[in-house]
């Protein structure tokens, strides 16, 4: 099957441009596969965490053509002239933003009037923190899709009650296994180390955590916080702080290489998700690739991803029952089972969810 993948990749940072990646080096074991990626992805004012690519030397990968101005309409026929040349048996699109609706909308009509099969990944079904417009225009956009994928059962639910007539197909996230190995053996702080990783987002739930750890304050426990915050840390430092526990939090409001982060994740005991909202996290499939459990919400893709054994779900937004987990945590040494994280491992793999895309 010959397929086009169209989203960001390395150098652009984020978890998207992980998953397309992957997604990238799993579709190539198989197919004649072309990944399109982008020239510039957003204006800067959309991106006011600095650039939006990483600042350490990155290979580019093989059999990838950089040349979406994703800002400039005027340029997408071009883009549109190079697909047909490539004559694809599938084309493969993704949304995780409002921002991209009108690229979604063109796409589909290119589609449409050339015949070819199209697929839309769905990450941000939620679309975090979205006022009624965006849900309108993200309606608009995938209005008309035949063929939609997901990375969670609730998810395939909701947009089979939007668009019933689309084709929706799910496959959780599996394990972002290209990142790096640890190579430095952090020191520990506490008994117990909890990491908190990403982009700092209001939807993310950070102050979730941090009001369960206040009525863990006497506990013995360090928690790093590894991720910028576009919105400034005040408010999470004021709760820390009348918390009483600054001592046991580091902040690192600051990008964070993937070689930092295998080295954080190495550390942790658990990796904690106090999501309000989520379609899919790569965070979770990063947690996996490191062999950890996770603490996280009972919302949107997790429990796809949290199997028993692999961790704890607790429901979202109730900071007493996170403070019962994360209590479970630093009270028992064996509170998930190693042998359930490499099950899940093995049973969500980037060749099945390839395979899963394309229509088994």
């Amino acid at each position: 099957m010959r397929v086009v993948l169209i989203g960001p990749v390395p150098p652009y940072r984020g978890g998207i441009a992980q998953y397309t990646a992957q997604l990238h080096a799993a579709l190539a074991e198989s197919d004649e596969q072309f990944t399109i990626s982008f020239s510039r992805q957003f204006p800067a004012f959309m991106y006011p965490g600095g650039s939006d690519k990483e600042p350490e030397p990155h290979a580019y990968l093989p059999a990838v053509e950089y040349i979406i101005d994703a800002a400039n309409p005027l340029t997408w026929p071009a883009i549109g002239r190079r697909i047909q040349s490539l004559n694809p048996d599938l084309i493969v699109v993704q949304w995780w933003h409002v921002y991209w609706a009108p690229f979604i909308i063109w796409m589909k009509r290119l589609a449409r009037r050339s015949g070819k099969r199209m697929v839309v990944i769905c990450h941000n079904v939620d679309d975090h923190e979205s006022a009624g417009w965006k849900v309108r225009l993200r309606s608009l956009a995938l209005r008309g899709c035949k063929e939609l994928f997901v990375h969670s059962s609730r998810h395939r639910e909701i947009l089979g009650e939007m668009f019933p007539e689309a084709s929706i197909r799910m496959h959780p996230i599996p394990a972002y296994d290209a990142f790096p190995a640890p190579d430095t053996k952090l020191p520990r702080q506490a008994r117990t180390e909890l990491l908190f990783f990403g982009l700092i987002r209001p939807y993310k739930g950070l102050d979730i955590l941090l009001r369960a750890l206040a009525q863990l304050a006497d506990r013995d426990f360090h928690l790093t916080i590894a991720g910028e915050s576009w919105d400034g840390v005040a408010s999470y430092e004021r709760i820390i702080s009348e918390g009483g526990f600054s001592e046991k939090v580091d902040m690192l409001n600051a990008y964070v290489s993937n070689q930092s982060a295998a080295n954080l994740f190495a550390r942790a005991d658990a990796v904690v998700l106090p999501y309000r909202s989520a379609s899919g996290s790569a965070v979770a499939a990063l947690a996996l690739n490191y062999r950890k459990p996770v603490i996280a919400s009972r919302i949107g893709g997790l429990p796809d991803i949290v199997a028993p054994g692999t961790g704890i779900l607790f429901e979202p937004e109730n900071v007493d029952a996170l403070a019962g987990a994360l209590s479970r945590v630093m009270d028992e040494d064996r509170w998930y089972e190693p042998k359930a994280i490499e099950a899940t491992n093995e049973r969500l793999t980037w060749r099945s969810l390839a395979s899963e895309l394309k229509g088994g």
